[in-house]
């Protein structure tokens, strides 16, 4: 008999093809050394009736740290993606200051080091003036660029007719650019239509930010994607045409992926009528039935990652717009909530498992080079686990929000298949929906040498 230094014992691991395979996961240090039976250990975790997944690679969150801590920081941040079973959260460069250059990334690495719950990987940002700063960032070991293509949070709007030199740089290194997709003609002329109007209610904030304006702009850049080699991952694709204009984009060649959130799967219009502020980002939710049909997308394989857009801001400033929309600024939490909200797609039978796996573990970490080291149950991959009760329900409420905005949108959804324990690097950080782990654990993940396509 094997000894190790820990067993998970007696559960089922999820496998991609979507079969639970009866198998302990045996582990040594930081990494998964086997698979199966045999194993005697220091420590045995009991995980009899549980699912035992890769932990979540969260490839989109911002964390606000450094500058903008009254809404969340890095030790706040990282705690309430472990609680949810997150074990790798990629944070975008949307702090104080933003990250444009390789000082700026040197300087953000070494704070949030010391800060987190669980590993973290760093993005860089695009603006109107560090094209020539690209390549060192990259070679710092960022997985990604993110791009606007619209004013939005401070962020400069890339046209395209810059597009086409970042892309172009952008392929030359071998890079990939996350784009947040959207018109800004499009959304200017509709916002000021409707500010002339006296418009101040919610429904302004769907009819500013049209589908047309998504559309738009994801063709625009699948254009020059083509043109130029680049690679390109659209984040927070919020129909499935969208989704499919991106999919045939890559049958005949393009290098282009798409992201969705849960909150495509989840809100509604209705909701923006209901909710207001609350359920305020970019793109706007859709109208009822458009939810359904995201499910049915993913099931047909449209979607290649999901990641939560976890963006939180303070009750207060959410209030703001109660009763001037426009008042609101647009983010919602969503890092400890978006696997659970999965999960329950899974248990209500809308997609398999494997596909679960595939969009929230494996694909995220092959599209932004941290395969085979994350988002993997395979020996040798880092022993980042989450054991998933499938048959424990809950109702999410503001009163159990670890992130430090204490709020949900999702707050009364009733969700399927919780985390129950979350290790990373063969340490819990998370036992048993209680919160063990200490900040400085997690520990910053370059990108590797390889980058590996989607399953």
């Amino acid at each position: 008999m094997t000894h190790v230094d820990l067993v998970i014992k007696g559960g089922r691991i999820a496998l991609l093809d979507g079969s639970l395979v009866e198998a302990d996961v045996a582990v040594s240090g930081e990494t998964i050394c086997g698979l199966g039976t045999g194993f005697d250990a220091s420590e045995i975790i009991d995980a009899t009736g549980l699912v035992v997944l890769p932990g979540a690679v969260d490839g989109h969150v911002h964390m606000m740290d450094p500058g903008y801590t009254s809404r969340e920081d890095f030790t706040t941040g990282t705690t309430a993606a472990a609680y949810g079973g997150t074990t790798t959260v990629i944070e975008h460069h949307r702090t104080d200051p933003q990250v444009f250059d390789w000082k700026e990334l040197e300087r953000k690495r070494q704070h949030l080091e010391g800060r987190s719950l669980v590993d973290f990987a760093l993005k860089g940002g695009i603006s109107h003036g560090n094209l020539g700063e690209l390549r060192q960032m990259w070679d710092r070991g960022i997985t990604a660029f993110k791009m606007f293509t619209c004013y939005l949070h401070g962020a400069d709007a890339i046209h395209v007719g810059l597009q086409q030199y970042v892309f172009t740089e952008i392929a030359r290194m071998n890079g990939t650019v996350l784009i947040h997709a959207e018109d800004d003609g499009i959304v200017s002329a509709n916002e000021q239509a409707l500010r002339a109007a006296g418009r101040k209610d919610y429904m302004t904030h769907y009819e500013a930010r049209s589908e047309l304006a998504e559309t738009l702009a994801i063709r625009q850049a699948l254009l020059m994607a083509e043109r130029t080699g680049a690679r390109v991952v659209f984040a927070h694709v919020s129909t499935p045409e969208n989704l499919s204009i991106i999919k045939e984009a890559r049958a005949r060649g393009v290098k282009a992926y798409a992201e969705t959130c849960p909150q495509y799967f989840y809100l509604s219009t209705e909701t923006l009528r209901e909710k207001g502020p609350w359920v305020k980002f970019a793109p706007p939710v859709k109208p009822p039935g458009t939810q359904e049909r995201m499910w049915e997308a993913m099931a047909r394989g449209l979607v290649d990652i999901i990641s939560s857009d976890h963006c939180p801001f303070e009750k207060e400033r959410k209030e703001r717009g109660l009763d001037d929309m426009w008042a609101a600024p647009p983010g919602i939490p969503g890092v400890e909530t978006c696997l659970r909200l999965m999960l329950t797609g899974v248990a209500e039978g809308k997609i398999h498992m494997g596909t679960l796996v595939a969009c929230m573990s494996t694909n995220p970490a092959r599209l932004y080079g941290l395969y085979p080291r994350k988002g993997s149950l395979a020996v040798g991959s880092d022993a980042d686990l989450v054991l998933v009760d499938m048959n424990a329900s809950e109702t999410l409420a503001n009163a159990g929000v670890k992130s430090k905005c204490g709020w949900t949108p999702y707050e009364g959804t009733v969700v399927r298949g919780i985390p129950l324990t979350t290790i990373v690097r063969g340490k819990v950080v998370v036992r048993d929906r209680e919160i063990v782990g200490k900040p400085g654990f997690g520990r910053f993940v370059p990108r590797g040498r390889t980058w590996g396509s989607v399953v």
